[in-house]
């Protein structure tokens, strides 16, 4: 497996630049994330930063074992004040080396992840290097609950058009590798980048 989290390093580094460069009105706008704003799918990512395993416990047990509750609570606090208070907290997590509880890759998923949510919110584009985009892919594509991207790509031939990629047999789905990723975690609004036979089945997913 390629070493993740130097990826990491520069998806958190071409966020912030991004993040660095919006209006305060684009701050509050809506993502595809649960209907958090950009501001709040930025404090998620400097929460996913900044976890460790009896943080994240205490939170679940305090939260009743409700996951999502868990998350919101960090959720709110890296995400409090103004833009400028919570770029400052992103640019601080840039090159931390700590990754969420679970396998390596969760990580690098985050950060892709949640930066496509937040450049498409405010209508910007930026490419993922190739590498990181055939390190996760794979990956993603065999996730269980929450992301449940073995369940939407059951049955389908996912292709990449823009890296060597593909993935399982049946009706294909093809187009940007990012955009694959995103359909599988459940971003439908990724759908409008890919086409094939298979692309209604995985949208009724």
């Amino acid at each position: 497996m390629a070493e993740l989290m130097p990826m990491i390093h520069q998806e958190r580094q071409q966020a912030f630049e991004v993040l660095e460069s919006l209006a305060s009105d684009q701050w509050q706008a809506k993502t595809a994330c649960d209907r958090w704003t950009v501001q709040q799918v930025a404090g998620h990512l400097v929460g996913a930063a900044l976890i460790t395993v009896p943080h994240f416990m205490k939170n679940f047990l305090a939260s009743g074992f409700n996951f999502d509750k868990t998350i919101q609570k960090d959720v709110d606090k890296y995400s409090a004040g103004t833009p400028t208070e919570v770029l400052s907290r992103f640019k601080s997590i840039i090159n931390s080396n700590r990754n969420p509880p679970g396998p390596a890759y969760v990580g690098l998923g985050e950060i892709m992840v949640h930066s496509e949510d937040i450049y498409r919110a405010v209508g910007v584009s930026r490419p993922h290097a190739a590498e990181h985009l055939a390190a996760l892919a794979p990956m993603y594509v065999k996730t269980g609950k929450p992301l449940n991207g073995k369940v939407r790509a059951a049955g389908l031939k996912l292709r990449a058009t823009d890296i060597d990629w593909t993935h399982g047999e049946g009706p294909e789905v093809a187009g940007p590798a990012i955009s694959l990723i995103l359909a599988i975690t459940g971003r439908k609004g990724a759908i409008a980048d890919l086409s094939g036979d298979g692309v209604e089945t995985l949208r009724a997913r």
